[in-house]
């Protein structure tokens, strides 16, 4: 079996589902019972998810007994994770159910902390794991399972459109815009002609247009589509917060960085930036569990586990009347199927609302007196009135408006060690 040319990082030639499903069997088999010894107990997430519970049922396989942890959060409007976890923890007597139940304090935006490496948004929302941490600690548990990753490398970004028009494969294209555009409301033939123009689009042409828009200011209101922000893979503009030298300057970084190598496929470009994410994300999950002696893994983040998923096309692994055909085929017999016969996922942007009221005061002074804007990095009152908007419960940038607080936040705790040195 032999790679494909220099425009696919990831995929195998003619690799198939049924292949790379009989692959990630053995492989999250092994990831998971490489965490298992004598000497130490192993709990696991059990969010109602596909991933985290796919490894709980794997993880009772080597264990007689397995405490399962489900968060719930007291007063949010999504009842539909824990009611699926409880369906899924009544079907195997191993598994030991236990429900911790969130309250004010574990919104997101209650008491948060920086990570001495880099600045990283999920240090704002880490309330839900220190209280699924703590109770893995009480039950005794020195290893517990998460199903971080699983998202990703189980799916694909909708850059992999792009990809399937660069190849000419419109037929696959035609079909999974249609699917697509029935499950998020959008018109396929606006899913389809943004692809098929994107993929007549150079990286250079990508990545300049983006660097053109970011030197000039543009409404606080502006929205890129839904199709330019989730198909390109060179991303779109979600805000206009940032300074104008800062502007200039990340205008001038992506010009720079227009002159990379334009043979990657623009899913594995996509990915990169997407596993990159994912594994800062891990080892803030990590930074927490050691607070409470508990090792936290993520199997789907495991090197192999990650090749073995790559290794199948972005189209393949995607499908969107079936969620990961790719984890049900390779779990089938293992897992329960009544775990992969749920149709929703539960959301959670409610609680970054309460959470954010909550603490309104907190965040407000937070912006005040930025650092990041004493520095030439943000508008402040563009970042305010975002903030005051989301009070109203109005939509919201949530990612650009959390990255600005993380940033905030990291350079006052440099700012607080250098005082202290």
């Amino acid at each position: 079996m032999s790679r494909t040319t220099a425009t696919s990082l990831t995929a195998v030639a003619d690799t198939t589902l049924a292949d790379c499903a009989e692959q990630l069997r053995e492989c999250l088999r092994i990831a998971v019972s490489a965490r298992t010894s004598i000497d130490s107990k192993m709990s696991s997430d059990f969010s109602g998810g596909l991933d985290s519970t796919s490894l709980a049922f794997l993880a009772a396989l080597d264990n007689d007994k397995v405490p399962v942890v489900t968060y719930a959060q007291d007063g949010a409007p999504v009842d539909d994770d824990l009611r699926h976890a409880q369906l899924c923890g009544r079907l195997d007597p191993r598994l030991k159910p236990h429900v911790v139940m969130g309250e004010g304090e574990h919104l997101p935006y209650q008491s948060w902390s920086s990570s001495a490496d880099l600045p990283h948004p999920s240090y704002l929302a880490m309330g839900p794991t220190r209280l699924r941490v703590a109770a893995a600690a009480s039950l005794g548990a020195q290893v517990h399972l998460v199903g971080e990753g699983g998202d990703l490398v189980l799916g694909a970004p909708l850059a992999y459109f792009v990809d399937l028009a660069r190849r000419r494969d419109f037929v696959t294209l035609w079909q999974r815009c249609s699917a697509w555009g029935r499950l998020r409301q959008r018109s396929p033939l606006a899913l389809f002609r943004k692809s098929v123009a994107l993929a007549t689009t150079s990286r250079r042409q990508g990545l300049t247009g983006f660097a053109r828009r970011l030197e000039r200011a543009y409404p606080e209101s502006f929205v890129p589509s839904w199709e330019e922000h989730n198909i390109a893979s060179w991303g779109a503009p979600l805000c206009d917060w940032l300074a104008p030298k800062a502007r200039e300057a990340l205008a001038g970084q992506l010009i720079a960085a227009a002159d990379d190598d334009d043979r990657m496929d623009a899913c594995d470009r996509a990915t990169l930036v997407q596993l990159d994410f994912a594994g800062a994300t891990q080892r803030a999950v990590r930074e927490t569990g050691a607070e409470r002696g508990v090792e936290v893994h993520a199997p789907f983040l495991d090197s192999e586990v990650v090749r073995v998923c790559l290794s199948l096309p972005a189209w393949l692994r995607c499908d969107p009347a079936s969620p990961k055909p790719l984890l049900r085929k390779a779990l089938a017999g293992v897992v329960p199927q009544a775990v992969f016969s749920r149709r929703t996922k539960g959301d959670y942007t409610a609680t970054s609302y309460q959470g954010l009221r909550r603490n309104l005061n907190a965040l407000r002074k937070t912006l005040d007196e930025p650092i990041s804007a004493e520095i030439g990095l943000i508008d402040p009152v563009r970042v305010r009135r975002a903030l005051e908007r989301a009070a109203r419960g109005l939509a919201t940038a949530w990612a650009p408006l959390n990255q600005v607080l993380a940033v905030e936040l990291w350079l006052r705790e440099l700012t607080r060690s250098d005082v202290d040195v």
